[in-house]
């Protein structure tokens, strides 16, 4: 691996160790989800801004399985950006533990459709905000408060039914073990990506529908009008 391929997964540690630990003592100081919705969105903004120009700041395993099925992201990339990202989850956990002399309790393992469901829809609103902002149309710092209003939109929702987590990182840094809180993300992350691309690239975008033949004939016109004053100044 060079020095960005380096760079670029140690930033995806870095950048979802600070997530999980941010969810990790909201989680156990407190119970209301608009403050830690709050909280947590000004928490990815800021990793956002931190890590984007090094790897893109996914910081979440399911905005980076979603980034790969549309083709945004290699297979070897996607891979140790996951790793990077799990591994940050559980190097947090650890870290929280020892700061906090306070053993994490296992969550449910059971499967629940409700928690799922919810999972998979609040990741499908960050996944989405991601793929907006690594489309690099948008100012980075306009970016970094779309993901950070991203986080606090999705988890808002995923809060109705589940914990919220909406990024398997969080969910195994939290000790949260049902299938739930890694397969709904993965899915809401599959989703938003490819919805995002779906809807606003290529002949699906809006600039793309509406750019008239009329407007692209008459550019063509301007070039052949060009082309043959340059052929009547070559002859003088």
């Amino acid at each position: 691996m060079n020095r960005n391929s380096v760079a670029q997964v140690l930033a995806e540690f870095l950048g979802t160790a600070v997530l999980v630990m941010i969810a990790l003592i909201l989680g156990q100081t407190t119970a209301v989800s608009y403050f830690i919705a709050t909280s947590m969105a000004a928490a990815a903004a800021v990793v956002y801004l931190l890590f984007n120009m090094v790897s893109g700041a996914h910081t979440n395993p399911a905005v980076t399985f979603g980034m790969w099925t549309a083709r945004q992201i290699g297979t070897l990339k996607g891979i140790a950006y996951i790793a990077a990202q799990l591994l940050g989850g559980i190097a947090s956990w650890q870290l929280f533990q020892y700061l906090t002399d306070h053993t994490l309790t296992a969550k449910s393992t059971s499967f629940s459709t409700p928690v799922f469901v919810a999972e998979l829809i609040g990741t499908l609103v960050v996944a989405m905000a991601f793929a907006a902002a690594l489309n690099k149309k948008v100012d980075s710092t306009y970016s970094g408060l779309m993901v950070g209003a991203a986080y606090f939109v999705g988890i808002i929702i995923a809060a109705t039914a589940s914990a919220g987590y909406i990024n398997p990182a969080i969910a195994i840094g939290s000790r949260a073990w049902s299938a739930a809180y890694v397969l709904g993300p993965l899915v809401g992350g599959l989703i938003g990506v490819n919805l995002y691309h779906f809807f606003f690239n290529g002949e699906n975008s809006y600039a793309g529908a509406f750019t008239s033949k009329k407007s692209t004939s008459s550019k063509g016109v301007v070039v052949k009008r060009t082309t043959v004053r340059k052929k009547k100044t070559t002859k003088k």
